[in-house]
């Protein structure tokens, strides 16, 4: 393992309705009290080596906060694992605002009062707070995300498909993605193309305040999209995900592959190629990227949405999203569903570690210190790392796919 002494500071984000509404009265400034480079310092850190490091939500936080370059100053380097691309804007923060509404009319102690809904949710205690939260149905739901980040005209000022990054915002970063990213997610009692239909059928509008005439010219491009995925992702078990596994359906409808590779290019190999080529790199930023494909990562407990069926992917839901985490934190051997971590798994784990904390202190995983592991050079379309096998390959894995999403972004509401 790398010696190298490195502090890490941890935040606990996602605390909906505690931390991240959205009220058009309610100034958002005092969420960007971020005092990390301030007040590293007292805790032995050094203030000019700030390294941000997220997973999924957390790398799509710092993803717009790069390109609308609120980053800049506050740190030189970004680890952004699983980015989530997709209809992760809210377009307005009137419509944000909605979420808002819903939880203070669930909160029958603010209804007749003369105090502001800030002032009154002030004088609630923790267990009345949970309770309007509940009455209000404000949980996390695929068909209505209720804690998006919302275009402000500040730091969020557009879609993030629409921004470039200024030179110097940072200097270098790494960004990946799991092979299977949407087997987490896909519902297992797929049988239809339905699934895919509501995916792209269902982007929000592509403009702020869109006309009636605007959202309807959107919705009849999202339909020729649509038809267009429905022949790039043909209906094939072969050629579905999980990735390599053949004809294998795993007791599921093959719709299922059929629509787990479609969710996972649109959403996730698409957002991380577009956002390195048009973005990153035009900006000068030192760019790492990878893909996490290790056949022996542990898997990931069944995450089942909708009916529950008898097929399962069980064991081999394994490289999807969330699966790099226990690598990078060494946590592989503490995971109560596995008996024994295989050797290639443990050193892969070790050189994945290896790699963010050399990052972290040099902005180049290439150290030399801690684990023997190969060079991870600096991305191109021909260089980019590969796990398991831990070695450099070309990024054009169906590349014809990934570009048909990646020709206008913005109409997903990206």
């Amino acid at each position: 393992m790398e010696n190298t002494p490195t502090i890490f500071v941890a935040a606990n984000y996602r605390l909906g309705r505690w931390d991240f509404h959205v009220e058009t009265t309610l100034d958002g400034k005092p969420m960007l009290d971020l005092w990390l480079k301030k007040h590293i310092a007292s805790f032995g850190g050094d203030p000019s080596k700030v390294t941000v490091f997220g997973e999924s939500a957390g790398a799509r936080a710092i993803e717009v906060l790069l390109l609308s370059g609120k980053i800049q100053g506050l740190a030189r380097g970004a680890i952004m694992e699983s980015t989530v691309g997709r209809s992760h804007i809210s377009p307005t923060s009137s419509t944000a605002n909605t979420v808002w509404d819903d939880f203070m009319t669930a909160l029958p102690q603010c209804a007749n009062t003369s105090m502001t809904d800030v002032q009154c949710i002030r004088h609630l205690n923790t267990s009345e707070l949970i309770e309007g939260f509940n009455n209000g149905r404000l949980f996390f739901n695929t068909s209505r995300p209720n804690w998006l980040p919302t275009l402000d005209d500040d730091i969020i000022p557009g879609f993030p498909s629409t921004l470039k990054p200024d030179h110097g915002v940072l200097e270098a970063v790494i960004v990946g993605c799991n092979q299977d990213e949407a087997t987490l997610f896909t519902d297992q009692s797929v049988n239809s193309t339905q699934a895919i239909s509501d995916m792209i059928l269902g982007s929000p509008p592509s403009t702020p305040n869109a006309s009636p005439s605007q959202r309807k010219a959107q919705l009849q491009e999202l339909q020729y999209i649509l038809d267009e995925t429905l022949a790039l992702y043909p209906n094939i078990s072969s050629l579905g995900s999980p990735f390599n596994t053949g004809n294998e359906t795993f007791g599921l409808d093959p719709e299922y592959k059929r629509t787990a590779a479609a969710a996972t290019d649109m959403g996730f190999h698409a957002e991380r190629r577009f956002h390195i080529n048009h973005q990153l790199i035009p900006a000068g930023i030192s760019t790492f990227s990878y893909v996490f494909t290790d056949p022996d990562a542990v898997p990931v407990q069944d995450f089942v949405t909708g009916t529950p069926v008898p097929g399962s992917l069980g064991v081999l839901l394994k490289v999807t999203h969330s699966s790099e985490i226990f690598y990078v934190f060494g946590t592989l051997a503490e995971r109560p569903e596995v008996k024994q971590v295989t050797l290639t798994a443990a050193k892969l784990s070790d050189m994945m570690m290896d790699y963010w904390i050399s990052f972290a202190n040099t902005l180049n995983p290439n150290d030399g210190k801690g684990s023997t592991r190969p060079n991870w050079p600096e991305y191109t379309g021909n260089r980019q790392l590969n796990g398991h096998n831990t070695t450099t390959i070309k990024d054009d894995f169906r590349e014809r796919q990934i570009a048909f999403f990646n020709r206008d972004p913005a109409v997903f509401g990206h």
